[in-house]
């Protein structure tokens, strides 16, 4: 990144440019962080000056928003953000007092910044250095969220990527104007909104986010389970649920081997990757939202029949509105969709070890997000903390998991893996004719394969003579 930064200060030197780092990185150098992204501001005209960098270094340069001189430098890995400044200013301060909060209302000169000062001098007109140290988020002015009303969610995701503190007029102001977030495109709101769920902070900053109601502002669909009542194995309404679900989530995430000890290493593999974190959030948060569309009273207790489904289609509908990319809807909604799954199987393991058919339905029900659906399930378990709950669950849940894992490791994933034993023409050779019935004859030889039934191909030949179609 220095050499890189070199050559844009020796661009910027042979044509009269003047160019400071500013936002996230100086803050950064102030926690005695890393950047790994440099926002760069520019004067004059950023755009051309980043077109001429691109030939020069060489690199890419994409305009990201023309009207207001904003692009992006992409060059050996490095993303490096250039914008003129700000309103028309023509000078740094101006640029930096109609910036958003005052911990990112800072700037060095970058020629200063490559020099490695120990106390380099930073132009800080808005007081940012004080108030990273006293770890708070605090607009420059007043106009700032009218200005750009995105501003309400980013001093949330700010909070959650530093932990530092919301001023509270800024929490007033969000509070007062959270109507704005009308505004902003889908896409932005639903970048702000997944960066804090990237975040091991989100369990806290969501629920700060509901308490100010910005949360029902973006979400909407969320608010419909407050004062839903649930059956005796739940102490909480199915919103509080919903958010309790979500604190519980951060908890396993952060110590899996308290809840799964016998498969450390396969949850926190699965946990390595960001966008599975991210999912189990957002399912966790939204495993229940079909809940108030399904609740019903049969012999005088409370049931929310197929409100798995049912979720899953509302969460789509709610993530298709916010523009959310394809893979995080199927993710997350099939997490929703079959979140029940692994309760009922438990019913099944109080009576005995779950059969290898049994998990191979779940299996290739869930696919590669199996252990994200016992995350899930015990997450939402630790949130039903009701007098009629099952006792011991959440043991259950791990000595489920295991087993399913087992049966994965030893016998459902050498037969996926394999070719299988009798194919479409082969049940046509056997005179069987075309049509739904052949997948479920098929699915029933995977799954006889699966228990031992069924080990070569003699064996499926006599295994389908013996099945009445």
């Amino acid at each position: 990144m220095q050499t890189i930064l070199a050559k844009i200060d020796d661009q910027a030197r042979a044509l009269g440019r003047q160019v400071y780092v500013v936002g996230g990185a100086v803050r950064d150098l102030l926690l005695g962080r890393t950047a790994l992204d440099i926002d760069l501001a520019v004067d004059p005209d950023a755009l051309a000056f980043g077109q001429g960098l691109a030939t020069v270094l060489p690199g890419k340069f994409i305009i990201l928003d023309e009207d207001e001189g904003v692009g992006r430098l992409v060059c050996h890995g490095h993303i490096i953000d250039l914008a003129v400044f700000k309103d028309g200013s023509v000078t740094i301060q101006g640029d930096l007092a109609k910036r958003d909060f005052t911990i990112n209302a800072m700037a060095i000169a970058l020629e200063d910044w490559l020099a490695h000062k120990k106390d380099p001098v930073i132009i800080d007109p808005c007081g940012g250095q004080l108030d990273t140290q006293r770890k708070l988020i605090r607009l420059v002015y007043d106009d700032a969220l009218l200005d750009d009303p995105l501003r309400i969610l980013r001093g949330f995701r700010l909070q959650a990527q530093t932990g530092f503190g919301l001023h509270q007029d800024f929490i007033d102001l969000a509070r007062q104007q959270k109507d704005l977030l009308a505004r902003p495109a889908a896409e932005r709101i639903a970048s702000e909104l997944h960066l804090i769920f990237d975040s091991f902070r989100a369990s806290s900053i969501v629920r700060g986010m509901a308490q100010s109601r910005i949360l029902a502002e973006v979400c909407p669909e969320i608010m419909s389970g407050a004062g839903v009542e649930q059956p005796a194995s739940h102490h909480l309404d199915v919103f509080e649920h919903n958010l309790a679900a979500l604190e519980a989530m951060d908890d396993i995430m952060s110590r899996p081997e308290k809840y799964f000890p016998a498969s450390v290493p396969v949850i926190k593999t699965y946990l390595g990757r960001s966008d599975h974190r991210r999912w189990l959030r957002w399912a966790a948060l939204f495993h229940d939202l079909g809940k108030p569309q399904t609740q019903a009273m049969k012999g005088g207790r409370i049931t929310f029949y197929n409100h798995d489904l049912v979720g899953a289609r509302l969460f789509t509908a709610m993530a298709k509105r916010l523009r959310f990319a394809n893979i995080d809807i199927d993710k997350v909604s099939l997490l929703i969709c079959q979140h029940m799954r692994p309760f009922h199987l438990c019913n099944i393991l109080r009576r005995g070890p779950v059969s290898a058919k049994a998990c191979l339905r779940l299996v290739k029900s869930i696919g590669g997000e199996l252990p994200g659906l016992f995350l899930l399930a015990m997450a939402d378990s630790l949130a039903g903390q009701g007098e009629a709950k099952p006792q011991d669950m959440e043991n259950e849940l791990a000595i489920l998991f295991g087993q399913v894992q087992r049966q994965l490791e030893d016998h459902i994933a050498p037969v996926l893996a394999g070719p299988p034993l009798l194919s479409g023409h082969d049940l046509i050779n056997a005179g069987l004719v075309p049509g739904p019935a052949f997948k479920q004859l098929l699915d029933a030889l995977q799954q006889a394969q699966v228990a031992g039934e069924v080990v070569d191909r003699d064996a499926s030949r006599q295994w389908l003579a013996r099945q009445k179609i």
